[in-house]
């Protein structure tokens, strides 16, 4: 089997583009689940073939979920010359016979001695000649030829993957894994843009061990579909925050709670090597959102805030979610933090020192120690 996986963005990066191909490769690899490949690179594409692989579908659905991929084709290998090339499509031309084609030639390699309108026309010629009808603008089947410096590559399909930058090319960061729809996206996001991401989670169960038997676990494995290596998720009991939080303005609850997160993101953040935290948040779609709330909370943050679903609204990050898969879980019943701490009618506009004041009042540099020492790590 034949494997060409074509990629974009990763062809842009200059004189680093060697150490993210590099990645992408062993990304790829891993997605395959150590399936042995031969592995060529070049002219924005990685070739993968082996003799003893022939599971076409596995190929195509771990790749369709492997960052960095653009589109991946399982095609016929010819010679670099009009005739192999034309002999190789004609040897599966009865397939098209009575079909409108389409014939759409790439050539990488310039100096190929025919240009792609000819190889066009040589290689449509033979099959209208065979039986096949021409229809270029909605045609029943599309042969690719792309004309490499060695070889010609011949497919009819092209299957999408999602695009984005390897897992691991820019860096390892923290994302707040909440029960609901907007987090497991955001975290999802992160991890196309390149990022190791790991997760935090607070809980109101008894203890860590029921997070286990809760949705966030099938969550988690989705997400981890799309990682090259296992997912981490750092749970924490919400105990300590809500036996001192009884005594707070309940209008105000909800931004310092966001305050305490990130407290315990820094914490994590100087023992792990995390970069940055991402929140699920899109800017004003509630009232912990505003843009005032954002501000008095971001301020206990010592390390970079990343919002990738901000300009979003609520329906596209749930179209989001069902492309991903994460929107079935998300929407089962399940006691989260947020919905707890939530009041019915929440201040809009939590000025900076009043949230500064309420922090130090609970004493919540405290609050952040006893919770760290229950803390456990999961990796799936």
């Amino acid at each position: 089997m034949l494997i060409s996986v074509v990629y974009s963005e990763i062809m842009m990066k200059g004189g680093n583009r060697r150490h993210f191909e590099s990645l992408l490769i062993n990304n790829i690899l891993a997605s395959l689940k150590g399936e042995k490949f031969r592995v060529r690179k070049g002219c924005g594409r990685i070739l993968l073939s082996s003799d003893s692989f022939t599971d076409e579908a596995f190929a195509r659905e771990a790749l369709s979920r492997t960052f960095g991929v653009d589109g991946i084709s399982f095609p016929q290998k010819a010679r670099a010359d009009i005739d192999a090339i034309r002999d190789a499509v004609m040897a599966g031309s009865g397939a098209l016979k009575g079909k409108a084609i389409r014939v759409d030639t790439k050539r990488s390699d310039k100096g190929f001695p025919l240009t792609s309108p000819q190889v066009n026309s040589i290689v449509g010629k033979a099959l209208v000649e065979s039986g096949s009808t021409v229809d270029l603008d909605n045609p029943d089947t599309t042969i690719s030829i792309e004309i490499l410096p060695k070889e010609a590559l011949i497919f009819t399909e092209r299957f999408k993957g999602p695009s984005g930058l390897p897992v691991g090319s820019s860096g390892k960061i923290l994302s707040l894994l909440s029960g609901g729809i907007d987090s497991p996206v955001s975290s999802w996001m992160m991890m196309k843009r390149g990022c190791v991401v790991d997760m935090l989670h607070l809980h109101s169960l008894p203890d860590n061990r029921g997070v286990i038997d809760s949705k966030m676990m099938r969550i988690l494995k989705i997400l981890r579909d799309y990682s090259p290596s296992p997912l981490r998720m750092h749970l924490m009991p919400y105990t300590e925050f809500y036996k001192a939080s009884m005594s707070m303005n309940p209008k105000i609850e909800l931004v310092v709670f966001r305050r305490f997160l990130f407290h315990l993101s820094n914490a994590l953040a100087k023992e792990h090597g995390y970069k940055g935290v991402v929140s699920g948040d899109s800017v004003g779609q509630v009232a912990s959102q505003t843009i005032d709330n954002i501000f008095a909370s971001d301020e206990a943050s010592t390390i970079p805030v990343f919002r990738p679903l901000a300009g979003l609204n609520k329906q596209e990050i749930i179209d989001m979610a069902m492309k991903i898969g994460t929107f079935g879980p998300s929407i089962e019943p399940y006691k989260d933090c947020c919905s707890l701490v939530a009041h019915k009618r929440p201040s809009t506009r939590v000025g900076l020192e009043e949230a500064k004041k309420a922090d130090e009042e609970m004493g919540i540099m405290g609050i952040v120690e006893k919770t760290l020492a229950e803390s456990e790590v999961f990796e799936i």
